[in-house]
């Protein structure tokens, strides 16, 4: 190649301009294009830049280069519809012609492409000249409205002084240090140098040679906002370049850093560290801690600056700073350490502190994150909850008041706690209070409590129960059932109490031979017959059944000390719809209702302020009127602060003397409802879990699958299902065993987790298969193929387990959703691909629409191709 042959190609089409775009990091969009400088021979092929560039500037033909290729480069750009931007580079030398300026606005103008499109790329070899020419030439660029971009920065020698003085508006990092981040640090920490530099000064930063997908993903997260690169697209001549434009979407080039900047995300971190009701330290690699906030120094009763730069046992006691010191040594080896309870020495508060190691883009640990959340209330609360339970264990060894529910087939899902507090759970409970049931009443009670559901009417049983001892003790189980809205049964509401002496029917072979009208009408007499009655001296003798029989005082006065002390609210109150009144009240009901006994003494029941509101209580009173009592009537009372507590009332209306009075019992199941969601939540998410890989399971999969294909169908977005079933899995639990193939599935679970996006759903949906399901916009469904085939090759890479190194692969299909598609028909396709890619033996196969991926640089294979081989 001599300096004739390039003179003689620029008169001809062999020299050429190409386009390679310039890509928005986050949105993958078009911002615009680098012209580049092309000469294909016709003998020679493709001569590299780098070849004849230097031949130009060396034969005074660099000026008829750069006219041949700005020229017909923006002559073809002003026939394309959009507001992409073209950057052009000019040699260092030719900064050193005063009339550089003309030159290019000359040839710009000429082709009727805008001069505020147009970008001039200066090599900061250009900045060393440090003459008046070259400082004009800038500010004539950027008074024409042209963009600066100084390129491949940091290969050069141009200070920060520099770099500040001339009005540059992007900062362009060059592709080496782009192109070493993965395997080199020292390029990683320049490169995200270069972004908070630039951003920091106003600029717009570009990514050179990003070929990969890591390394682009590593370019966002350090808040890159442009880049270039074959990943995005490699360059193209004018006709490639307008077909491009036809298909991809188009928006303005990102200007002075719209990305946050190093320096506002660091003040942004700090200012959410600080204030944050949580508290947050980091340690360096030897344990330093590096930054603390208030909150974390507040647990030690120090300043945070008591503790920057010193380790733990600048400030603990030795014993506590050695055990704690051995737990973050764990971390930094891989394990996430949480302590449940951590009580700092000298102090009465509680907290859930959580340390997990912070690794930079390469996997390399760079610190530890250490989070502390007070729990000091919440550790209270539960300690409540446990006397709570523990008083009504007590108080039920006294007065048994069982309380128990089930759902809408009557089955139990809830019951109160045990007399000897052994059985935690709920299951274990239910089972602990079915063992002390008399096996002759069990399979009876269960018989008549399956034949009364259908009615939904009140339930009533009598049956044998062990309390205390081995003696059996009659108990009396009443039920009545919940409606929603509709009417429809949705669970039942029940309490077990034991019967007083007189009411226990008698009983052989476990069945009743008197009912409750029985012994009702033989009691009332008795009760008629007590009045006061005067011993005399006479009277020195009686029969054996009349000493059985308490005197009325005693009577009286036992009863009223059970009514008073009872744990149960109860109240007594005149029977008269408008003008019934309170009577008397015991202190269960005053702590229940949060009311005094002066309050409410006398007043009337529909008098403002009562506890329980008028038109339930009216609606009551047409019950008792019509029936003479009800049963666990669900009731909200309104407490004296104003909140809502759920009960159940069973009320019995009784005449004395003439005078009718109704005797309310009122149970306050608030907590019952509490924990009754807590079960039913509990149990949901445990019934939509994967228990080994704390993913969502085969279940949860199939309802998010059936949501999201009816709610994609009706939106303009792409909905991605990816089908995944491991190779050589068996292989692992034969040779290694069935504990190593579990931690393989847990870190294929985690590798998912931390390689798609948190809007993604991951799911195990069999032993060794898994889905993902990817909510994706159309603009970037092109891109998803190249995406998925890295993805896999990471994902599953070797795994070490037990000193071993295990090799697994995975067989993918992938699909996408069809307007005609069901729930069902997408599965299965994405089911039919993934046996598809299985076909091919490779350890890791992607079949993706129809097309089995393979390695780069090498050809696509079809479906129709592999079945035919």
């Amino acid at each position: 190649m001599t300096p004739q042959s390039l003179r003689e190609a620029l008169s001809t089409p062999a020299i050429w301009p190409a386009f390679q775009p310039l890509v928005d990091m986050r949105s993958g969009t078009i911002v615009g294009f680098e012209v580049l400088a092309r000469w294909t021979d016709s003998k020679l092929g493709a001569i590299p830049p780098s070849d004849f560039i230097p031949v130009a500037e060396a034969s005074d033909l660099i000026n008829a280069l750069t006219e041949k290729v700005v020229s017909e480069a923006c002559r073809q750009a002003s026939l394309w519809q959009g507001n992409f931007v073209l950057a052009v580079n000019i040699s260092a030398m030719q900064f050193r012609d005063p009339g550089l300026y003309e030159f290019i606005r000359g040839t710009v103008e000429a082709t009727g492409f805008p001069l505020n499109r147009l970008y001039i790329e200066i090599t900061e070899s250009a900045l060393l000249e440090n003459d008046e020419t070259v400082r004009s030439t800038i500010a004539s660029f950027k008074s024409a409205g042209m963009g600066l971009a100084l390129d491949d920065f940091g290969t050069g020698f141009a200070s920060l002084t520099r770099l500040h003085a001339f009005p540059f508006d992007r900062l362009k990092i060059d592709m080496s240090f782009v192109r070493s981040m993965l395997q080199d640090s020292g390029s990683r920490k320049i490169v995200a140098s270069v972004i908070g530099l630039g951003q920091s000064l106003g600029m717009t930063v570009v990514a050179e040679g990003v070929e990969t997908e890591e390394q682009a993903a590593i370019l966002r997260r350090l808040g890159c906002d442009v880049g270039q690169g074959w990943l995005f697209g490699k360059p193209l001549d004018g006709a490639q370049t307008a077909q491009l434009l036809a298909s991809r979407k188009q928006q303005a080039l990102p200007q002075h850093g719209v990305n946050a900047s190093l320096f506002q995300r660091i003040h942004h971190l700090e200012a959410l560290y600080n204030a944050a009701p949580i508290g947050l330290c980091f340690l360096d690699i030897e344990l330093r801690h590096l930054s603390v906030n208030d909150r974390f120094a507040a647990m030690f009763g120090i300043r945070p600056d008591d503790m920057i730069g010193r380790t733990v046992h600048g400030f603990m006691a030795p014993r506590e700073a050695r055990r704690v010191t051995r737990d973050l040594k764990r971390v930094l080896a891989g394990e996430t350490v949480v302590i449940d309870e951590y009580q700092p020495a000298g102090s009465t508060s509680a907290f859930l502190v959580i340390n997990h190691r912070v690794d930079d883009d390469a996997g390399e640990p760079i610190g530890i994150s250490v989070t502390a959340i007070d729990v000091t209330d919440r550790k209270a609360i539960e300690s409540a909850l446990k006397e709570a339970e523990d008083h009504a264990r007590q108080s039920s060894e006294l007065t048994p008041n069982i309380p128990w529910s089930s759902d809408a087939e009557g089955v139990v899902n809830f019951i109160g706690p045990t007399p000897d507090g052994t059985a935690k759970s709920t299951s274990d409970r239910i089972a602990d209070w079915y063992e002390r049931m008399h096996p002759g009443d069990r399979l009876r009670v269960r018989q008549e409590w399956l034949a009364w559901l259908p009615s939904g009417k009140p339930f009533e049983a009598m049956f044998r129960m062990r309390l205390r001892d081995q003696s059996w003790q009659w108990m009396l189980s009443r039920a009545k059932p919940h409606r929603n809205a509709a009417g429809r049964i949705t669970k039942w509401y029940g309490v077990i109490t034991e019967m007083a002496a007189e009411q226990k029917p008698k009983a052989a072979h476990g069945e009743l031979d008197t009912s409750i009208e029985a012994w009702q009408t033989r009691l009332s007499p008795e009760i008629g017959a007590y009045e006061p009655s005067v011993q005399t001296g006479e009277e020195t003798s009686s029969s054996p059944d009349q000493q059985e029989v308490l005197s009325t005082e005693l009577l009286v006065s036992m009863l009223m000390r059970m009514f008073e002390f009872a744990p149960i609210a109860m109240s007594i109150t005149t029977s008269d719809t408008k003008t019934s009144s309170y009577v008397k009240v015991n202190e269960a009901y005053l702590r229940l209702t949060g009311l005094k006994w002066d309050d409410i003494q006398g007043r009337k029941l529909i008098s403002e302020g009562a506890a329980i509101d008028n038109p339930a209580r009216d609606r009551r009173h047409r019950l008792l009127e019509e029936e003479g009592a009800y049963e666990l009537e669900e009731v909200d009372i309104t407490y004296a602060d104003g909140t809502i507590i759920p009960t159940l009332i069973s009320a019995q209306r009784t005449v004395i003397d003439g005078v009718s009075f109704d005797v309310e019992v009122i149970l306050d199941v608030s907590a019952r409802v509490r924990q009754q969601r807590e079960i039913e939540n509990a149990l949901k998410t445990s019934a939509r879990t994967d228990a080994l890989s704390g993913l969502p399971n085969r279940a949860c999969f199939d309802e998010v699958v059936a949501d999201a294909v009816a709610r994609n169908l009706l939106n303009d977005r792409k909905l991605a299902l990816a089908y995944i079933d491991l190779n050589g899995f068996k292989t692992v639990n034969d040779t290694i065993g069935h504990a190593a193939g579990d931690e393989v599935l847990r870190t294929i679970a985690s590798r998912l987790r931390e390689t798609f996006r948190a809007t993604d759903f991951i799911a195990r949906i069999g032993g060794d298969e898994f889905a993902v399901l990817l909510d994706i916009d159309r603009k970037l469904a092109g891109d998803l193929q190249p995406h998925l085939q890295e993805t896999m090759e990471r994902i599953f890479k070797p795994i070490p387990v037990d000193g071993q190194v295990t090799f697994t692969g995975a067989a993918v299909g992938v699909t996408f959703l069809r307007a005609d598609d069901t729930a069902q028909s997408y599965v299965k396709r994405a089911d039919e691909y993934m046996y598809i890619a299985k076909t091919t033996g490779e350890r890791v196969a992607v079949v993706c629409f129809g097309q089995i991926l393979e390695p780069t640089a090498t050809p696509k294979r079809t479906v129709r191709q592999v079945r035919s081989s």
